[in-house]
């Protein structure tokens, strides 16, 4: 008698997928399993129906859940003992792009269309070599194979949690999935007791590529509550402990900028290096050196090829780079001298701490503006289907590193509008907040600036801010410089066509010589022709049709 094929395919028996398994087939749902170990098959099969011979009902068939779990030592096994349109979830590969692709071309041949691949639990985190940039992934080129041959690859990739979350086991880790929506809604009820899960794009690369945003706008907001902090203590003279009371203060749940972040930077201010000196505060004594990875500059590179702005972004990758200069920045604030005292302005310290907190609020709004019109102008390139608002939401889940009212805000806003728009600083409840918060923004921003004290976050967002709402960019002059250098020319916003320039007397009198000696070469070649024609008509005695010269027109505007 064969057996009855299974509903699911695990491959790679990893803790996790050991667990997953054996959790579907205690519920009676057949499961098949393989790994690269063949040798290990048998041993993960027999520890799970040693847990269950003991106290199970031996009812009829192969129904029992110590027979819900079947062995098979290779791919070919394993998509035979399948039922259609298979399911196959891929595990252990989460560190290493190339050996996903050398387990996939074993797999793919063996696949029909309608079949379905699921990459469990992408990591970049420490393992940045030996995973790739979205536009060379393995992950994304696979995919469009797939697609052409109607089956279904999918990613999951993991999203980063603080300790405390990931130290608890009622919280399951959260995962970022790409791929067919379809097929995910497939997968869905096979993957949830260990995950939660949320759709981003119709790519399994959409699932990376969310991410990477993610880390993007992480590096920007913290770095706009680093300079907040750094400027509270240059123009307001407060110390750690008053900086961690004032973060205290709005992270009180009704703040605009209550959230995760706010909530461990009041902790951080008021940390005392206990165990070392036995003085001062810790963050005192921290190196302001950071590392860069070469992941780091991925989203630069992708708002370049794609040409979106991301000033904010930048920033805060600029400000990396500046921190690793050490030794230049100590040499150069000995010659490179600050505003003097007696120089900076007087202030309010309670209008200070407010105009702050709306600069950070707002110049993180700009960050997810800037990291979101990325990932969209990357889906319209990709041809994805991607769902912003799930981005949004996992962001915001508990433990997140960006949890935060000014999500909550944003959700809500997207939510409530009904256009769509191509930046989220247009939706309108977010255009109305910045509306009413830019100003005290703009007071921070100038503070900042009179102080002598460095911040190209705050300042970069308010940048993007005025850039983008712009009606007209300065873009004309650069324009008519180039004209004016090498007469490249531009186009008007008030006729068609292409324009160039005489922007001086000189510049006319030499178009002048150069129109002259254009019409006599052409009437020198005119004139030749026509002597040559003459002699052919001699020799043959028949007719011939003279060529016409026909000069292209210069349209030339003189100043």
């Amino acid at each position: 008698m064969s057996q009855a094929p299974c509903e699911i395919g695990i491959y790679g028996l990893t803790s996790v997928g050991q667990q997953l398994a054996a959790h579907h087939a205690s519920n009676k749902t057949r499961v098949c399993i393989c790994d690269e170990d063949p040798t290990f098959v048998p041993q993960v099969i027999e520890e799970y129906r040693n847990q269950w011979s003991k106290n199970e009902v031996k009812d009829e068939g192969d129904s029992r859940p110590s027979r819900c779990m079947i062995a098979s030592i290779s791919f070919e096994e394993l998509v035979a003992r399948l039922s259609t349109p298979r399911k196959i979830i891929v595990f252990g590969t989460n560190n290493e792009d190339s050996k996903f692709e050398l387990l996939w071309r074993k797999l793919e041949p063996l696949l029909d269309k309608g079949d379905m691949v699921l990459r469990w639990g992408r990591e970049e985190s420490g393992n940045a070599l030996k995973c790739q940039f979205y536009a060379d992934s393995i992950v994304g080129n696979l995919t469009k194979r797939a697609q052409g041959k109607e089956f279904h690859l999918l990613e999951m990739v993991r999203l980063e949690r603080c300790r405390e979350s990931s130290m608890r086991s009622d919280v399951p880790d959260a995962f970022f999935v790409g791929g067919s929506y379809d097929a995910y809604n497939v997968l869905k009820p096979f993957v949830e007791p260990y995950a939660t899960i949320g759709h981003v794009g119709s790519s399994a690369a959409c699932a990376y590529y969310a991410v990477m945003i993610q880390r993007a706008i992480e590096y920007s907001v913290t770095q706009a509550y680093a300079e907040g902090c750094n400027l509270l203590k240059d123009s307001a003279f407060y110390l750690n402990t008053d900086i961690g009371r004032v973060m205290n203060t709005w992270n009180d749940g009704k703040s605009k900028l209550s959230g995760y972040l706010t909530e461990i930077t009041s902790k951080i201010m008021y940390k005392r290096d206990g165990k070392v000196s036995g003085k001062g505060f810790i963050t005192e004594k921290i190196l302001d050196i950071v590392d860069c990875q070469p992941s780091d500059s991925w989203v630069r590179m992708e708002a370049t090829r794609l040409e979106i702005p991301s000033p904010t972004l930048n920033a805060a990758l600029d400000a990396r780079y500046f921190s690793t200069l050490k030794e230049e920045r100590m040499e150069a604030s000995s010659i490179l001298k600050a505003p003097e005292l007696v120089d900076t302005p007087s202030v309010l310290k309670d209008q200070v701490c407010e105009d702050l907190q709306t600069a950070i609020y707002c110049s993180s709004i700009c960050a997810y503006a800037e990291g979101l019109s990325i990932f969209q102008a990357a889906a319209e390139s990709e041809e994805w289907d991607v769902n912003i608002e799930t981005c949004i939401e996992f962001w915001n889940l508990p433990g997140s590193f960006l949890a935060s009212a000014i999500l909550k805000m944003i959700d809500s806003a997207l939510s409530s509008s009904v256009e769509p728009s191509k930046n989220i600083l247009t939706v309108p409840d977010v255009a109305a907040e910045l509306d009413g918060l830019h100003m005290s923004w703009r007071r921070a921003v100038t503070l900042s600036f009179a102080c002598g004290t460095p911040i190209p976050c705050l300042s970069a967002g308010l940048t993007y801010y005025d850039s983008y709402r712009a009606h007209t960019a300065p873009i004309g002059i650069i324009r008519a410089q180039r004209d004016y250098f090498g007469g490249y020319g531009y186009d008007r916003f008030d006729q068609e066509g292409w324009f160039t320039t005489l922007w001086t007397r000189e510049q006319t009198e030499l178009k002048k010589r150069e129109l002259k000696d254009e019409q006599y070469n052409a009437g020198e070649l005119k004139r030749r022709r026509k002597s040559k024609t003459k002699s052919v008509e001699s020799a043959a005695e028949t007719p011939a049709t003279e060529a016409k010269v026909q000069d292209l027109p210069v349209d030339i505007h003189e100043v």
